[in-house]
């Protein structure tokens, strides 16, 4: 039986992968620092193995390398250096090796919706090392034939975690806000975009690249619903969920954030600074994967998981 490793494995995305991997008659590892279980394990996660291992910890890479594992998938990597410590210990030992980067690797839009190739230009620290990630499994498979793949995610919507909403954040007050009818205020005129993305569409997005094997070697592929959505036009589907018309106002930015707090403003403009719109063409073509859910779709029943809807 293969073996495959999930570091991070009990992670939003790790309890919809382990359970495919398990359905492909892999023996399963999932490894993390805690041992807890996902936030939407899905059937099949109690046959997953765990293992607990912190990365910061001593010999991290090489223990993982121990494990033999044909798939390793690394969930959790932040740091371009991290990720070459893995890549060096797995050499000549792992069949395939995948990384999970971040769409975050592209800088704001000039064409939409965007290539993997186009605008790399990140304009924060979490993106240039996304973006230096992905570089660096292109450059390994092209110069050493080293077998590895970037997934590149938008933003992942899983039940019972709040997913970033129409003003742009996290804040859970903001879906309370509409189901009650309330007038929802939002920066500018609305047209910032967001691209969501369900979890179980990202595990299908690892698992089409191991199933793919030799087409996905020195990739990235982003991993986002099939179209973005603008904060207006998100905001008008949720108000309708609950009954409501659009019951929208706008300000300029400056004006708005004076009743927002600190985490609220400063997610808004990651976000805005961004408005992402990704393609999922690459995807579709080299690997035959499109996604099941789209943006609303995973919102929605993440909504129905939270009791909002």
């Amino acid at each position: 039986m293969k073996k495959a490793v999930v570091i991070g494995g009990n992670g939003k995305v790790g309890g919809y992968l382990c359970p495919l991997l398990v359905k492909e008659r892999f023996e399963v590892v999932s490894v993390s620092r805690s041992g807890k279980q996902p936030p939407a394990a899905q059937a099949g996660y109690e046959q997953v193995q765990t293992l607990k291992l912190d990365r910061n910890g001593e010999g991290f890479a090489e223990k993982i390398a121990a494990l033999n594992a044909d798939v390793v998938v690394d969930m959790i990597c932040f740091k371009v250096e991290d990720m070459c410590r893995l890549t060096d210990a797995l050499k000549g030992r792992v069949g395939h090796f995948l990384v999970c980067g971040s769409a975050w690797m592209h800088g704001p839009s000039s064409v939409v919706p965007v290539r993997e190739e186009e605008d790399r230009q990140p304009i924060c620290e979490y993106g240039r090392q996304k973006d230096a990630m992905d570089r660096e499994i292109a450059r390994l498979y092209r110069e050493e034939g080293f077998p590895g793949t970037a997934v590149h995610p938008g933003h992942i919507v899983c039940p019972n975690t709040w997913p970033i909403n129409p003003q742009g954040h996290n804040e859970p007050w903001v879906f309370k806000h509409m189901r009650e009818g309330k007038t929802l205020t939002l920066p500018g005129q609305g047209m910032e975009t967001l691209h969501h993305v369900h979890a179980a569409d990202v595990a299908g997005m690892f698992l089409a690249a191991i199933r793919a094997g030799k087409p996905a070697f020195g990739e990235g592929f982003h991993a986002v619903s099939d179209r973005a959505m603008t904060l207006r036009g998100y905001a008008a589907a949720v108000y309708g969920w609950y009954g409501f018309e659009p019951r929208l106002q706008f300000l300029p930015f400056d004006e708005w954030k004076k009743d927002a707090s600190e985490h609220a403003v400063d997610q808004y403009l990651d976000h805005s600074r961004h408005s992402p719109s990704y393609s999922m063409e690459k995807a579709k073509r080299l690997l035959g994967f499109t996604p099941r859910f789209s943006s609303l779709e995973a919102i929605r029943e993440c909504l129905l998981s939270l009791g909002q809807l």
